[in-house]
């Protein structure tokens, strides 16, 4: 039970003082416990934050996998914009999962060119597909999935960096973009 513990303590750090406040001793006082105990349960504060990565890129994976879109294209539309959603609605999840320091991160290329991103090798098998239908270029495939992913976390750091002057402005420049990548991949620059 400890560990259930630990770990909610850990979320709520993590939700009230972002990633800069997630420390040993901040979350030990939250749940109630010595430092020293947490570590019958984590071996240290990099065990902690995998968990917590972990956590956060099974709560990705849950939303992604609710997309049911057949067309490959209309897939990557709804990707786009579950993980605005995801950014918005879930925000110390979608850090846990994108922006903590976790030894255990996946790593560009090597782990998403092995497939140890779920995500990724989703993205790109529907990248494939639509290659196959005519309606991407020819560009990589993991070089367009790193581009839209890379896109994304970078319209989402910027957002909660506040240089957007309202959420509804940057709800819009990110679709707008993150659309307009997806186009430029379009067969021969035509868009799809």
């Amino acid at each position: 039970m400890s560990r259930d513990r630990i770990f909610a303590a850990a979320k709520a750090v993590l939700a009230q003082e972002g990633i800069p406040g997630l420390t040993i001793r901040k979350v030990a006082r939250h749940a109630g416990l010595s430092p020293m105990a947490m570590y019958n349960h984590f071996a240290d504060k990099d065990a902690l934050v995998n968990a917590l990565m972990e956590d956060g890129i099974g709560a990705w994976e849950e939303i992604v996998g609710a997309i049911r879109a057949r067309d490959p294209i209309k897939w990557l539309e709804r990707l786009i914009d579950a993980f605005l959603e995801f950014a918005l609605t879930q925000p110390h999840r979608f850090d846990a999962a994108f922006f903590l320091p976790a030894s255990e991160a996946r790593k560009y290329p090597d782990d998403f060119a092995s497939g140890r991103s779920r995500i990724l090798t989703a993205m790109m098998r529907h990248i494939d597909r639509a290659k196959e239908e005519g309606r991407l270029g020819e560009r990589p495939t993991l070089e367009v999935a790193l581009a839209l992913a890379a896109l994304g976390q970078g319209f989402v750091s910027m957002h909660r960096a506040r240089r957007f002057s309202d959420e509804r402005k940057f709800m819009a420049s990110y679709r707008v973009a993150l659309h307009h990548c997806l186009d430029s991949f379009g067969p021969a620059g035509k868009g799809r």
